[in-house]
């Protein structure tokens, strides 16, 4: 659901705040509070929203609940591609957000930006390693029922991950990522994490940058495995292990030009 329902403040700020020209999209949040946010964030699971920060795990009297996932989304469907011309939009996207973890130093499990359709519910059964994106029934089937390409933050190493962790891994269609990069991080808690992905639609590649960080990327023809219109936002998860997920700022631009 998202944060409230104020259809008059949507009606009077969409214009204002954000682009929509032949279909391309441009929002910017510098916080999640106010009326802006509060219309045009979805939030799904245990997602909720705490002074001008989304947090995608479920807090009780502001201790970390285990099992725990959550989603963040954009409110408003994002054009991807034309299935007329057959035309992809070039987009990017720069968020900063901060995983905190508990008394230990283990963690788990992570957060991910992905795109998704737009009318695609969270799974049931998708927190621990499935990182709110997959079902356990499906998470490695890499089927067409997924439908969901997602940049993972990962900080918890699963049977389907990787001997290096944490990682930033690129997910299409399942939980088990088509590649993966070490991400050498030892100071969560104290700094804010910035990354930016980016999608080329001439040359097919998505790549993400983490800021004084690794750099990952993937050649991909996104209309094989996305709709025509997608969700765009944000996962995270808890299993056994105790750990807070944090999205602070976000920007997005997509374009057909």
């Amino acid at each position: 659901m998202a944060l409230n329902d104020t259809k008059p403040v949507l009606m009077l700020l969409v214009p204002l705040l954000m682009l929509h020209r032949d279909f391309d999209t441009s929002f910017e949040f510098p916080n999640f509070s106010g009326p802006y946010a509060n219309s045009l964030i979805t939030l799904q699971g245990d997602a909720f929203e705490s002074n001008g920060v989304i947090k995608l795990t479920k807090l009780q009297n502001d201790v970390i609940t285990r099992n725990s996932a959550g989603r963040s989304t954009y409110g408003l469907p994002v054009r991807l591609w034309n299935a007329e011309t057959g035309k992809v939009a070039r987009f990017n996207t720069t968020f900063s957000f901060e995983i905190l973890h508990g008394p230990v130093s283990t963690t788990g499990d992570g957060i991910s930006f992905f795109l998704a359709p737009f009318q695609s519910p969270m799974p049931p059964g998708s927190d621990g390693g499935y990182l709110g994106l997959f079902s356990p029934h499906t998470a490695l089937r890499n089927t067409d029922q997924n439908h969901i390409v997602a940049v993972e933050f990962d900080m918890h190493k699963n049977e389907w991950d990787p001997d290096e962790f944490p990682h930033i891994g690129i997910d299409v269609n399942s939980i088990s990522s088509v590649t993966t990069v070490p991400w050498e991080n030892d100071r969560f808690g104290l700094l804010t994490v910035f990354a930016t992905v980016t999608y080329d639609p001439v040359s097919q590649i998505l790549s993400v940058v983490v800021h004084e960080g690794p750099k990952i990327s993937l050649m991909i023809d996104l209309r094989t495995v996305l709709p025509e219109w997608v969700r765009v936002g944000f996962s995270g998860s808890t299993g056994q292990l105790d750990e807070v997920h944090e999205i602070q700022f976000w920007t997005f631009s997509s374009s057909f030009d």
